[in-house]
């Protein structure tokens, strides 16, 4: 069984309030469960309350956990100084993500502890702490394997596929849809032996090599959260090169990788819980107009998902 537990699904800024109190204003963090394992996909402002729950689950046995980074932009990172069992000696914590040539992730994690922005430098995390650079690769974690890929998204940007058993989850991070580039990573492809490049060959053929690279990673997936920050009319007016996405993009790769069910998350700071409802309604309407058979809903902090 795969146990998915969502701490943040806001996106760009936390946003705590009357508005926003059903859905949750924490920035995005994931808890997956594959049996033993501990993996957590994000750092967000979530990953705090998450650590407080750690704590008094484990009643003073060691935590030893893996927590991946789609990206290193402060909503995905922000909750790291904040996660008090990286300040207990006999933790263990392993931290994947990407990393540019000229700073390595756990230079940029630490930048942010540095005393201009924060009071405790990440010397006094006295957990033992392991950085590895992710690019697009495979990782055994006891008996799941987590995969990434690099998606669409200002700077470098992975998403990540959890397989245990016969069970997957797959999270696409912050993406937007290829017709507007972004990451180095992506704008060379190679498709059957053929290097595809985009300054060189027909956009829709090159994007729609993409899309399909990303409905290859998510497919059959039981479940794929996606970032659905914007609406479509957010998006062509005034969002395009933001690096994110919307509901029809989202149905299209999920229909297409034959996903079961569909979390929209990264949910703008200025949207209300009955804005994500709005959304939510949308999307819905949208599947059922294309006749496709798929269970979809918005990502609410405190929800848990058990794939079973």
């Amino acid at each position: 069984m795969i146990k998915v537990q969502f701490w943040g699904v806001r996106g760009s800024i936390p946003t705590p309030g009357r508005e926003t109190i059903r859905y949750g204003g924490d920035t995005t963090c994931i808890e997956i469960r594959t049996g033993n394992e501990l993996i957590i996909l994000d750092a967000g402002s979530g990953l705090r309350r998450l650590g407080l729950d750690l704590l008094s689950r484990t009643k003073d046995q060691p935590i030893k956990g893996h927590i991946f980074i789609t990206h290193t932009h402060w909503d995905h990172i922000q909750g790291f100084p904040f996660f008090t069992p990286a300040f207990i000696q006999e933790n263990l914590f392993i931290i994947h993500g990407p990393h540019y040539d000229d700073k390595y992730l756990h230079q940029i994690l630490a930048g942010q502890m540095a005393t201009e922005y924060f009071p405790i430098p990440i010397d006094f995390m006295s957990a033992h702490l392991d950085f590895i650079g992710l690019s697009e690769e495979k990782i055994k974690i006891g008996k799941a394997t987590v995969s990434s890929i690099h998606v669409n998204h200002p700077g470098i940007a992975l998403g990540y596929r959890v397989d245990y058993q016969d069970k997957a989850v797959v999270f696409t991070g912050d993406h937007e849809p290829y017709h507007f580039f972004h990451a180095d990573p992506i704008k060379q492809l190679e498709v059957n032996g053929e290097i595809l490049s985009a300054e060189t060959t027909d956009i829709e053929r090159f994007t729609g090599k993409l899309d399909q690279k990303l409905v290859d990673f998510a497919q059959d997936a039981d479940l794929l959260i996606f970032d659905t920050a914007y609406t479509y009319d957010q998006y062509q007016n005034g969002k395009k090169g933001w690096g994110h996405s919307y509901p029809e993009y989202a149905v299209k790769i999920a229909a297409q990788a034959n996903a079961k069910a569909l979390a929209l998350t990264h949910h703008d700071p200025t949207d209300t819980d009955d804005c994500v409802e709005a959304k939510v309604a949308h999307t819905l309407q949208h599947i059922q107009q294309q006749g496709l058979n798929m269970e979809c809903f918005a990502a609410k902090v405190g929800d848990v998902i058990n794939l079973d």
